[in-house]
């Protein structure tokens, strides 16, 4: 069985004791592997970035966390709990929030009930679920000012916004967010930038899909990088930033 990759860098310590384990994961679509025995792990309150060409298997990592995909291999822990055959709708339910590739909110709803979708798994009472919304109002203030506005009508920088708030009204003690800067322009991948280090500095774990290197290793403490399914290296972000081989390739350095 493989080890998990080793992420080595300062690992800021969470009362909460969760760390995210995976071991000899793999995913097929029919015969084709797109994850082949991967492993690593997410301290908590470690961010953690994924970075890899289109088609390296980093959206297919996510997916098979939560749940959406088949996995034809492998063990997924949180917590100390084994989520390897919990079913998609519950993986909310253990503590780990998903913002999805493509943002998917729903466009018919005004932002508040897309946000208040996001509580679903909990079972809160009236004040608990103001005080979750006034802390998404509160890191995303052009929500507050669109709270009844229909989703359809936001820009793709504020359904970003959106879908990170909607994730965050779980309360989730790890977040897995595949892709967030996805055709936003240069100042909203700042704007999302800062609410990643902001996410991190209270202590939330975080699991970062990106093509956009540069934001990756800003964002995070430590990376993988997936060639063909496989981690092919890894190392502190810091690190990663500055070898070669990735600058040539990630950053066109």
């Amino acid at each position: 069985m493989n080890e998990p990759a080793a992420v080595t860098g300062e690992e800021p310590v969470s009362a909460t004791g969760d760390t995210l384990t995976v071991e000899d994961l793999s995913v097929h679509y029919g015969g084709v592997c797109a994850v082949r025995s991967i492993g690593f792990t997410v301290a908590p309150g470690q961010a953690v970035g994924i970075i890899g060409a289109n088609g390296a298997g980093k959206t297919s990592t996510l997916k098979a966390l939560m749940g959406l995909v088949p996995r034809s291999g492998g063990r997924i822990s949180f917590g100390g709990t084994d989520l390897t055959r919990v079913k998609a709708r519950d993986v909310v339910r253990h503590g780990i929030g998903y913002v999805p590739e493509g943002r998917h909110v729903f466009p018919g709803l005004t932002v508040e009930k897309n946000l208040l979708l996001g509580a679903y798994a909990r079972s809160w009472r009236g004040e608990q679920t103001r005080d979750g919304l006034a802390e998404v109002y509160a890191l995303f203030p052009v929500l507050a000012e669109m709270r009844g506005r229909l989703a359809g009508a936001l820009s793709g920088g504020q359904q970003q916004m959106l879908a990170v708030g909607r994730a965050l009204m779980a309360r989730p003690r790890l977040m897995l967010l595949d892709e967030p800067s996805m055709g936003l322009s240069p100042k909203l991948v700042e704007d999302i930038l800062g609410v990643l280090q902001r996410l991190r500095a209270d202590g939330l774990s975080l699991l970062l899909v990106e093509q956009n290197a540069k934001l990756t290793f800003e964002a995070t403490s430590d990376c993988l990088v997936m060639e063909n399914g496989e981690v092919a290296m890894t190392g502190t972000s810091a690190e990663l930033r500055d070898d070669v081989r990735v600058r040539r390739i990630y950053l066109g350095l």
